[in-house]
């Protein structure tokens, strides 16, 4: 098994996650049956891990003197059978980006917590699909005229302000299109919110301390899965 550990810049909280899932997968023997990784979605590959992660994790023994920021990757996300983000907006993000992820991709401490449970991320996907799929259909609809009306407003600058008007108009009607399911995406959101570990980039080492210790907290519920999961086959 593959587990994927995701954050922003891949240099604080899942690359935290990553050193301690595997810390506490070898205690439970189940080192060589889980592989762990960590990755960022819009990181500076190469990027050392913050200095507060580094002492937050030096506190129990852990090094992170080693570790390089990645770019998450299609095929990391292909390659993982868990994919765990730190927040909600991370999951919705991954899901636009990765759809085939569906059903392998929590928040990880919603994971921690519920398990294999799908049921956001059911809910999650279904609304990103249709509102993909009326994204595509008015872009389809329009896009000719999207199209003429920038050329035009490029070859004609006196028309500017009409063009702009157009366009302003046509884009008022896609937002009033998928407004009911950007709003549901936004409630569901809050329901997981509950779930995020909140970035500690740039704060106190106190800061650091207490996102070390959440993360802890939920990667050993996450263990506390996968063990019962592995010892019941």
């Amino acid at each position: 098994m593959r587990i994927l550990f995701v954050c922003t810049g891949n240099t604080c909280r899942s690359p935290m996650a990553e050193k301690l899932a595997a810390k506490m997968l070898e205690r439970l023997n189940l080192g060589d049956n889980i592989q762990v990784m960590s990755a960022g979605l819009a990181a500076l590959p190469g990027e050392p891990a913050s200095s507060g992660a580094f002492e937050a994790l030096r506190r129990d023994g852990v090094d992170l003197s080693d570790h390089r920021a990645k770019q998450l990757t299609k095929r990391m996300v292909e390659e993982a059978d868990l994919i765990f983000t730190m927040t909600a907006s991370q999951k919705r993000h991954l899901l636009e980006l990765y759809p085939m992820s569906a059903g392998k991709v929590f928040v990880l401490k919603e994971f921690a917590e519920r398990g294999y449970n799908l049921e956001y991320s059911e809910k999650l996907l279904a609304l990103l699909r249709r509102l993909n799929a009326k994204q595509e259909r008015f872009w389809e609809a329009n896009n000719d005229t999207v199209r003429e009306l920038k050329e035009e407003r490029e070859g004609l600058l006196q028309r500017l302000q009409e063009i702009e008007d157009q366009l302003a108009a046509m884009e008022g009607s896609l937002a009033r299109e998928i407004q009911q399911e950007k709003a549901a995406i936004r409630r569901l959101e809050e329901q997981l919110m509950r779930y995020d570990i909140t970035d500690p980039f740039g704060q106190s080492d106190e800061v650091y301390y207490r996102c070390a210790d959440e993360i802890a907290q939920a990667v050993e519920g996450v263990c506390r899965h996968l063990e019962s999961e592995y010892l019941g086959d």
